[in-house]
């Protein structure tokens, strides 16, 4: 079976790391044949990808409304020569070349529905063209979570085709030995509340930045730690030194080694708003670390609820009181964890999507 896959691009970003990690996955069966498509042949996570050893195919579209006869048709050739396309986000010319092929397409919808940030018209257009592509019969779309899955079935399409499948992670992601030594000895004698997001849009960092200044007075041992870069840094900082908190938060920008940061939080908070799915959520539980959120937060919640239900919270004053919690009370891994992160995993995400294959 070939399978091909497409992608904006190769940036480090959650859709580019769940492809390459499901691709890897894949090449572990005898019976599929991943190819990956990239709309742009760029981003820092290009040579991670080229060390998959599969095929990855430039589309060389220009921007997301690159629309060109010419380049439809080209891909709709290479979609012709595979038995399922898998589409990772939505382009007008890369829909119309999945329909011209004729072949079977899952579309697994992410959550880009522009949550966190003023709409703009070309968000518009790429709302009615999706709801448009959704109504192709030989579109499956599965969603990452029961949010994105009733969002969907609200604002583009609601039948038997639209599917829940939640997203999975590596559990073996590498740690650094001597980079988490490294950062433990910089980190130590403090309560470490990590986060590690894009800074920008639902993450909603900066709610996190106020509940941590209101725990510092309880707690000045605490030390807030930002894993991540984005539009917002700015404007993150600056809420820092207003709150007169410096000394105590450290920005530690773009990481290629996440899981090594995250294995040395005490605590990490996700503080997002209408988050699609949340696999960084994932990713902590497998480094044995709790995990607080907002009742608010999306399909994030409902990782969070199959762990611990209590670190869904409320409001600020609850949050604050998880940490406090934490502090007093570190974190005691239960064996029934590993059956939820065999749920959340990525041989369970990838055995799905086959069974999506070959129905």
């Amino acid at each position: 079976m070939k399978v091909i896959h497409y992608i904006g691009q190769l940036s480090f970003g959650g859709i580019e790391r769940l492809v390459h990690d499901l691709v890897s996955k894949q090449k572990e069966r005898d019976d599929i044949q991943a190819t990956i498509g990239v709309g742009n042949f760029k981003g820092e996570f290009k040579d991670q990808f080229e060390n998959l050893g599969v095929t990855i195919e430039n589309f060389r579209l220009k921007s997301g409304y690159d629309f060109n006869l010419k380049k439809i048709n080209t891909i709709s050739r290479i979609f012709k020569a595979h038995d399922v396309v898998h589409l990772h986000g939505f382009h007008l010319s890369v829909a119309l070349a999945a329909i011209k092929s004729r072949t079977k397409v899952i579309y697994t919808e992410h959550g880009n529905f522009a949550f966190g940030r003023k709409i703009r018209l070309s968000d518009t257009l790429s709302f009615i063209l999706r709801k448009w592509f959704f109504k192709y019969p030989k579109v499956v779309i599965c969603c990452n979570s029961k949010f994105t899955k009733a969002y969907a079935a609200k604002h583009f399409y609601d039948g038997k085709r639209l599917k829940l499948l939640y997203n999975g992670a590596e559990s073996n992601a590498t740690v650094n030995s001597a980079l988490q030594s490294k950062l433990q000895e910089k980190y130590q004698g403090y309560f470490v509340i990590g986060t590690s997001s894009r800074l920008a849009g639902f993450k909603k960092v900066n709610r996190l930045i106020d509940v941590f200044s209101k725990y510092l007075k309880l707690n000045s041992k605490a030390l807030l730690v930002i894993v991540g870069d984005g539009i917002e840094r700015e404007a993150l900082e600056a809420q820092v030194l207003e709150l007169n908190i410096k000394e105590n938060v450290i920005f530690e920008g773009f990481q290629k080694e996440v899981a090594t940061y995250q294995s040395v939080f005490d605590v990490s908070v996700f503080p997002s708003q209408n988050e699609p799915f949340g696999l960084v959520a994932v990713e902590c539980y497998n480094r044995q670390k709790p995990v607080l959120v907002f009742n608010d937060g999306g399909g994030i919640t409902e990782i969070v609820n199959r762990f611990v239900p209590e670190d869904v919270c409320n409001d600020a004053q609850v949050m604050i009181e998880r940490l406090t919690f934490y502090n007093k009370h570190p974190f005691v891994w239960q064996e029934r964890y590993h059956k939820q992160l065999e749920f959340f995993g990525l041989e369970r995400m990838e055995k799905d999507y086959y069974e999506e294959y070959i129905i």
